[in-house]
């Protein structure tokens, strides 16, 4: 089996960190996390003089790709919530479904909403949505998805999706979470340590009151 970029293959058979190429894979899912195109990150590894795995001074995307998709990565040289992060963030981004190339509609929605409502009550940052490897789907600190124990936020606090939507709807007086209603309703979701506030919106929160 080849050795993933990344670690050295010693004699006989063990295998070892590559602290420098550790470092540069760190930076590849740092920056894809971020929002940079495989075509972005290329180009910031070429202006810091980083040659590719096989050594030319410029990283094809497929390349890049390769990086973010080998699962040999975690948790030894980035986290497990990293790499499951880019997981999501990279069908996020394909335009089209693998099995009969058709166009996707509306299959994040629901993700997209909580996206952008639930902050961390330490860093300011949003929280990340994670599927881990049992199918359960999580919420974390981007700082702490993001960088691991390197992270400058103290927050720990992970929430599941179905305990934040329990929670959205038991303040909305909702049956059944409602997309719509959310975004309507909800100014923001701060979440610090065992605490999670709701902040509802200005207008809503009058009315409620005067209820």
């Amino acid at each position: 089996m080849r050795t993933p970029y990344g670690y050295t293959r010693h004699e006989p058979g063990t295998i070892t960190i590559n602290q420098e190429q550790a470092a540069v894979v760190c930076l590849i899912y740092e920056l894809y996390l971020q929002g940079k195109s495989l075509g972005g990150i290329a180009a910031v590894l070429k202006e810091q003089g980083i040659s590719s795995p096989t050594g030319k001074p410029v990283w094809a995307r497929a390349a890049v790709d390769n990086v973010l998709c080998n699962r040999r990565y975690a948790p030894h040289i980035i986290t497990e919530d990293q790499f499951w992060e880019a997981q999501l963030e990279r069908d996020r981004r394909t335009n089209l479904e693998p099995d009969n190339r058709t166009r996707r509609t509306a299959r994040y929605n629901s993700q997209n909403v909580l996206s952008g409502l639930l902050i961390c009550g330490e860093c300011g940052r949003n929280y990340r949505r994670i599927t881990r490897p049992s199918g359960e789907v999580v919420w974390r600190c981007a700082d702490k998805v993001e960088n691991g124990k390197r992270a400058a936020c103290s927050n720990r606090a992970t929430v599941t999706d179905e305990e934040i939507r329990g929670i959205i709807c038991e303040q909305l007086n909702l049956d059944v979470f409602d997309e719509a209603t959310v975004a309507e309703a909800i100014e923001a979701i701060e979440i610090s340590g065992t605490e999670i506030a709701i902040h509802m919106k200005a207008s809503l929160s009058h009315s409620m009151q005067a209820m």
